[in-house]
């Protein structure tokens, strides 16, 4: 019973990967499985991705696009979708959604990060956790600590930072900005 159900469940994987876009960039692979990369993963970490990523505990790729899930997931350039893991990570560019305890975007942010610390760049957003930080972000914090060097938005949590605030730059409970 149980081989019957890994031949059925082998077969879906391999139906729902045909159906994946191919891209005529050759650099651009539709799925990834790594187990400790760069070392031990199917696609070398400079390609691209573009469908699905599996990191078992840990995958790196240049950019992705689509579904990525694992233990620890890093894009060392630009990531579009949903990242899904306990450490997600993107160097440069993020659209999409990020799912896990450490959330990460380096660069610019569009979207939406939930998880127990998250951590911009420049972007716009929501940011739900425990502890939410950003440089600039136009949009919503809500957390226990909300810190932003610089905020157009809304913060509502315990503690609520906005450095570049001239008054009340610190306000527990709720804190915004909607100016200049």
């Amino acid at each position: 019973m149980l081989r019957k159900g890994l031949v059925v469940a082998a077969g879906l994987v391999l139906v729902g990967l045909s159906l994946l876009p191919i891209s005529a960039n050759a650099q651009e692979k539709p799925f990834q499985l790594s187990f400790i990369g760069p070392t031990l993963q199917v696609v070398d970490d400079d390609a691209d991705i573009r469908g699905l990523r599996i990191n078992l505990i840990y995958g790196v790729n240049r950019n992705v696009k689509g579904l990525d899930i694992g233990l620890v997931n890093r894009a060392t350039g630009s990531f579009k979708g949903l990242q899904g893991g306990f450490v997600n990570m993107t160097d440069q560019a993020f659209t999409g959604w990020q799912a896990g305890f450490v959330n990460v975007v380096d660069g610019e942010f569009l979207g939406f990060q939930e998880g127990f610390v998250n951590v911009t760049g420049t972007g716009e957003g929501f940011q739900l956790g425990f502890y939410n930080s950003t440089e600039r972000l136009g949009g919503l914090q809500m957390a226990l600590v909300n810190v932003a060097d610089d905020l157009y938005g809304l913060q509502i949590g315990l503690i609520n930072i906005i450095k570049s605030k001239p008054k009340f730059s610190f306000l527990p409970i709720v804190n915004w900005k909607y100016d200049e």
